[in-house]
């Protein structure tokens, strides 16, 4: 029998018979999280950890649960993915607005918390002067060894 870690790491397990029909073995589970146990045609999966965690407790996908607090920020709560199709919203900084959301877009709140006081540039005639002068080099060395 194989045993899968929640992490993916695979041991082999050996059963052994303690009552007639009753096959047991012990695996010391040193991590937390659902392990899956096989033999090829069934599978059994064992969760080690606490009986109820929180994040098992409601396994559904809903927008419902956010929907309270993006809307008292004044954001909003949607599916990217609906059935087949994928609908991405236009991100949008907002500024002066406490609304961030709108009929396909969504929102960026901007705080101006850091500014940009400067942008080094080169200019792209000193490259191309750098890139002529390697290709004569290049060429004066092929042109010296080809003699």
């Amino acid at each position: 029998m194989t045993v899968t870690s929640p992490t993916g790491a695979k041991r082999e397990l050996t059963l052994s018979e303690s009552e007639p029909g009753t096959w047991r073995s012990t695996l010391p589970a040193n991590e937390l999280g659902l392990w899956q146990a096989t033999d090829g045609t069934l599978k059994a999966l064992v969760n080690v950890g606490p009986v109820n965690p929180k994040e098992f407790s409601e396994v559904t996908s809903t927008t419902e649960t956010l929907k309270p607090l993006t809307q008292a920020t004044g954001g909003d709560t949607r599916r990217v993915v609906d059935g087949s199709s994928i609908d991405l919203p236009r991100i949008v900084p907002v500024r002066a607005s406490s609304v961030f959301h709108g009929d396909g877009w969504m929102g960026v709140k901007m705080r101006d918390a850091s500014v940009v006081r400067g942008v080094g540039v080169l200019p792209l005639f000193a490259g191309l002067i750098g890139l002529l002068l390697l290709l004569g080099a290049l060429a004066a060395t092929w042109l010296r060894e080809g003699r």
